[in-house]
């Protein structure tokens, strides 16, 4: 159980409600692509500073992270102490509210990582537990938390889905060369992570160009049993083939067009399993917060951009991104007619350039990893 018992022999309680927390963070990571649109979350039930039982939310649909662990601790539960990532639940939905089953189980007190952004229910669970008599204690590891399920948070507040534009380069900023050769730019291990990445939202997105050029059929192949995420393409008249690879893997397709060519690309793709979702033009383009706001309708809650130049400047230039993962290989391809990451007409000035902000730097074999936001996510944390 990674050294369970390896509890920190110095400190304050403090020391040791983080060291639980941090536990129950790597339970949540389990129903990661799993359990959207709900958080992931886990939980560490703990007695005498030892693990009695543990939990995490399996899937959409299935038992709570709380009622999993009570389930697994059985009477061993009265008295421990809880350890949960995000406020319990404590209304009826798809199942049962967690606050009851945490009092039912005569649990002594529970450490909560972050309470749930949800306005209706925040603190409500909270307020439920301390009136059965049940210590709280809440913000052990908040931001960790926060940052584990940045895409829920968004979600509830805005009705958005978190956007992440994924982006592999040569360290000259060329995504193909003048040719259009772009495979491979990065190394096997980027790649590796790449379909890790996808395997961790709710949906992709690409170009027509994408679909055009390369052919993709942007699945997760990543080695383990997954739920496949939505692959969505933007194509304003509908211009690709329905024999591309992308319309023949499993899992749902959606292709989205202009509202003007909506017939037209509904008579081509109706004996597909292709859903079509037309949207109105805006500045020559598709009008990408509309879009945004149809998926997170939809339940969509994290949107992966995985598009060319073109499609990177449309969401880069509306501000519609939310955090950036950009593989650079250490190569340089040159050639004014290569393609570079992003396209577009760019800003007018630097003064106006997007910064990135809380950037780190990860080594993926001979790659960089550069991820950031383009927002200051840390700002109220």
């Amino acid at each position: 159980m990674d050294n369970l018992n390896s509890l920190p022999t110095r400190g304050e309680g403090k020391s040791r409600d983080e060291f639980w927390m941090k536990r129950a963070l790597q339970l949540a990571e389990k129903g990661r692509g799993w359990a959207s649109p709900n958080p992931v979350a886990g939980v560490c039930l703990v007695k005498n500073n030892h693990l009695i039982s543990e939990g995490f939310h399996a899937a959409f649909g299935k038992p709570h992270a709380e009622t999993e662990a009570i389930r697994k601790a059985g009477s061993h539960a009265k008295g421990a102490t809880m350890y949960v990532t995000l406020e319990p639940c404590s209304t009826y939905g798809k199942t049962p509210p967690c606050t009851e089953a945490i009092s039912k189980a005569r649990i002594n007190r529970v450490v909560v990582g972050a309470i749930d952004p949800n306005p209706k229910h925040q603190g409500r669970g909270i307020s439920i537990l301390k009136k059965h008599g049940i210590r709280v204690q809440t913000g052990v590891l908040r931001k960790e938390v926060e940052i584990q399920n940045e895409a829920f948070f968004k979600w509830i507040r805005t009705g958005f889905p978190f956007v992440i534009l994924k982006m592999a380069q040569s360290l000259d900023g060329k995504i193909a060369s003048r040719t259009g050769e772009s495979r491979w730019i990065s190394g096997s291990e980027a790649r590796e992570w790449v379909h890790h990445l996808r395997a961790s939202v709710d949906a992709i997105l690409v170009g027509k160009n994408t679909v055009l050029k390369d052919d993709p059929r942007l699945t997760v192949r990543n080695g383990r049993k997954i739920k496949e995420p939505w692959r969505i393409i933007l194509d304003t008249k509908g211009e690709v083939s329905i024999q591309a690879r992308v319309f023949k893997s499993s899992g749902p397709i959606m292709l989205v067009c202009s509202e003007k060519a909506f017939e037209c690309v509904l008579k081509k793709f109706r004996r597909t399993k292709v859903m079509l979702l037309p949207l109105r033009i805006r500045d020559g383009k598709l009008d990408l917060t509309q879009l945004l706001q149809k998926l997170g309708a939809l339940g969509i809650t994290s949107l992966l951009v995985e598009g060319g130049g073109e499609v990177a400047w449309s969401f880069l230039r509306s501000k519609l991104m939310d955090k950036i993962e950009w593989v650079i290989a250490p190569k340089i391809i040159g050639g004014r007619e290569a393609i570079t990451s992003v396209e577009g007409k760019g800003f007018v000035s630097l003064s106006r350039a997007l910064p990135i902000y809380s950037t780190r730097m990860v080594k993926l074999g001979e790659d960089f990893l550069l991820e950031g936001y383009l927002h200051h996510v840390f700002r109220n944390r």
